[in-house]
């Protein structure tokens, strides 16, 4: 990704000119070549003198790089140090002496408005630091002379046979003080002593041997130009306040090891000695802490461990038996990494990385690895682990659809949230939440404030209990059409019985046939005719109505859960009743009442009509003729008739007509039937005079005729 920069701390937040909210820091590009600083972000962390820039560079995943990496630079900033005249020196007297004793004086310097000088600072023949710590910090290199501008004559450090140079500094007294490394005078004396000069190129390092404690500085230095008499001898000085020194060793050859009882801050100086006992004026102060270095990496005090495994993230843990910073490699292969290690650069024993961005469902083999404030790097063996399986929702199905409301059942696992999206496009527009278990958990969402008879898309997301979303498909269904009637027509049936009409209708979704159809005049003698069957055509013959009767007629219906569709009211007029009953089914039977002389026959007749008619039967004489005779009227009407026509003669031929009136008095006669009466029958004792007679013949004619 690029850089991050510090001034002065290597802690707290990490500078940069662009912003990563992903990963909520700041950062330079790793396209940029150049940084110029900018007081609204630096100026707070800049110091007078010297400031130290700690650069490390920040990976894709937002993983800056180890302490161990880091780089650094230095800045020198004077600020509104004191300065010196233009024409200021530092004048020594005398110039040129056999002996190390010279006195000091120079310039006043001048410090800005409201600020006073609090110390004067000179150095022989080293130039001036460039921090005020290392100014402040090195009294035996750096000689605080306080508000004074003269040094009586003394010996003075760090001289050596020939020109040397002294540097006079001036610091004042705001909160930081001001101080510049640039902002000096000098000026220069000859010493020309038979006293050996300082050895040159004085340096500390830390030989220490850190997993014993043992802790060694190592001095080197190059042999001085001038050895006086020669045969010289170097004296080892070291102090802890860098002010009292006391000698710890000598030595004839070129370096030095000193076995100190601490880890803490020394100052050493070193003076030469020839074989005549002089000695030269000691060397300017060098400092260090030994702390040595490990030679190999942490070991492994605890495995590592995972937990936390979420669909997208698991937390790695393990300890190290020292502190060193924390690193996981990882991949979905074995032995096979991405190039992007999550880590941590804070030193630490007890280790925690977490990794974020997995995929649901994948086993990732991962390393810890750790690498030591000196550089050295330890691997852990490979471990792996199985990242939470996906959210799912299953089982989608719709019930209950209705005109503006339809229920959607599902089956959530592994969810902590579902989203179902829906409209009247794939582009839905809706939506509604619901907070879910992650166990496996059927639920039902009613979606209402739908329109009747529209296609809705829908899709049901889930959320992991990262709060990540998985879509879901894109399904629909079809909210129930409003049930509406249309095309209401009526027709009257000519030739019917009774008053009949046709009605037909058409919906547009099924539903079931109701007629409700009253007599204008006489709502409370409505009647309903139902066919529950559920069609979009409808027919019903409406049949038994009132002839030239104004009749209000209304089409009803209702669909399979009940929606109901009603048409307008429907207003008609039935026609006059001008058709005649139609007779059928006529039977006549002849039946004999009595015997001898007091016989009579009678006949009855039977007939139906197709509508509800009065019963009369006419009948005469003969198989012809008028038929003069008619039975009473009966007036009640009937669907089937039977009249009996008594007192006819026996064995005689009659002829007979049915005849109906309807309602509306017209008139229905059957054909002519003609019919024979059955002949008389004798009485048992006509019968019993007949036999004797024909037996014994004294009855002459009797019962003959």
């Amino acid at each position: 990704m690029g850089w991050q920069y510090q001034l002065n701390s290597s802690a707290g937040s990490w500078q940069g000119t662009t912003y990563n909210a992903e990963f909520d820091l700041d950062y330079i590009p790793a396209t940029a070549s150049a940084y110029t600083f900018i007081a609204a972000r630096d100026e707070a962390n800049v110091i007078t003198g010297n400031n130290v820039v700690y650069f490390r560079t920040v990976d894709n995943a937002g993983n800056p790089s180890s302490a161990a990496t880091y780089r650094t630079g230095n800045l020198t900033y004077g600020g509104e140090a004191p300065s010196f005249p233009g024409d200021g020196v530092v004048t020594i007297d005398p110039t040129t002496s056999d002996t190390n004793e010279f006195s000091l004086s120079w310039s006043e310097a001048t410090p800005t408005d409201g600020q006073n000088v609090t110390s004067y600072y000179y150095m022989i023949n080293t130039s001036p630091p460039s921090s005020l710590a290392t100014l402040q910090g090195n009294a035996s290199t750096y000689w605080d002379n306080g508000t004074e501008i003269t040094l009586v004559a003394a010996a003075l450090p760090n001289v050596n046979k020939g020109v040397n140079t002294v540097y006079v500094v001036a610091i004042d007294d705001a909160e930081t003080p001001n101080y510049s490394p640039s902002n000096y005078i000098s000026g220069s004396f000859t010493l020309n002593s038979t006293d050996p000069d300082n050895v040159g190129n004085l340096v500390a390092s830390d030989s220490s041997i850190k997993s014993s404690s043992q802790w060694n500085v190592t001095l080197t230095w190059t042999a001085p130009s001038y050895q006086g008499a020669g045969n010289l001898t170097y004296l080892i000085y070291r102090s802890v306040d860098g002010s009292s020194f006391s000698r710890v060793g000598s030595t004839s050859g070129l370096s030095y090891v000193d076995n100190t009882p601490a880890s803490v801050l020394y100052y050493y100086k070193v003076y030469s000695q020839d074989g005549a006992e002089a000695i030269s004026s000691g060397t300017n102060a060098v400092s260090i802490t030994p702390t040595g270095k490990w030679t190999s990496a942490p070991g492994l005090s605890v495995n590592p461990a995972v937990s936390s495994i979420t669909t997208k993230k698991a937390t790695i843990t393990w300890s190290t038996d020292r502190t060193s910073d924390s690193k996981i490699q990882y991949g979905t292969g074995s032995g096979s990494y991405g190039s992007v290690e999550p880590s941590n650069s804070s030193q630490v024993a007890a280790h925690s990385i977490q990794l974020t961005g997995l995929s649901p469902g994948t086993t990732y083999y991962y390393k810890a690895k750790w690498t030591d404030e000196d550089g050295n790097t330890g691997t852990s063996s490979e471990y792996s682990f199985t990242t939470d399986a996906a959210p799912v929702a299953q089982n989608v199905n719709v019930t209950s659809i209705g005109l503006d409301s339809a229920v959607i059942n599902y089956t959530v696992t592994g969810a902590s949230q579902v989203k179902i999206y829906y409209g009247t496009t794939n582009s839905f527009g809706g939506s509604t939440t619901l907070t879910t278990s992650t166990s496996e958990t059927t639920y039902s969402t009613i979606l209402s404030g739908l329109t009747d008879g529209t296609k809705y898309y829908y899709r049901i997301n889930v959320f992991d209990e990262e709060t990540a979303e998985y879509e879901g498909t894109i399904l629909d269904f079809t909210t129930l059409p409003r049930p509406k009637i249309a095309t209401v027509r009526l027709q009257q049936v000519r030739g019917s019985s009774s008053s009949t009409v046709l009605v037909t209708w058409t919906s547009n979704t099924e539903i079931s046939s109701i007629v409700t159809y009253y007599p204008s005049a006489n709502a409370s003698a409505a009647q309903d005719k139902i066919e529950i069957k559920l069609v979009k055509a409808h027919t019903m013959l409406i049949e038994g109505l009132l002839p030239n009767t104004a009749y209000t007629l209304i089409v009803k219906g209702r669909d399979k859960i009940g929606n109901e569709a009603l048409s307008n009211p429907q207003t008609f007029t039935t026609a006059t009743d001008t058709r005649p009953p139609v007779l059928a089914n006529l039977k006549v039977e002849t039946v004999i009442q009595g015997a001898g002389e007091e016989t009579t026959a009678q006949l009855v007749v039977a007939w139906d009509t197709d509508e509800l008619s009065t019963s009369q039967v006419a009948y005469g004489e003969g198989s012809s003729g008028n038929l003069v005779n008619k039975t009473q009227h009966d007036t009640d009407l009937t669907y089937n008739h039977v009249v009996v026509v008594p007192n006819l003669q026996p064995s005689r031929v009659y002829h007979v007509k049915a005849i109906s009136f309807d309602d509306a008095d017209n008139e229905s006669q059957s054909v002519d039937r003609v019919v024979i009466t059955p002949k008389a029958t004798q009485s048992a004792l006509n019968f019993v005079i007949i036999n004797l007679s024909k037996a014994f013949g004294f009855l002459g004619n009797y019962g003959s005729n």
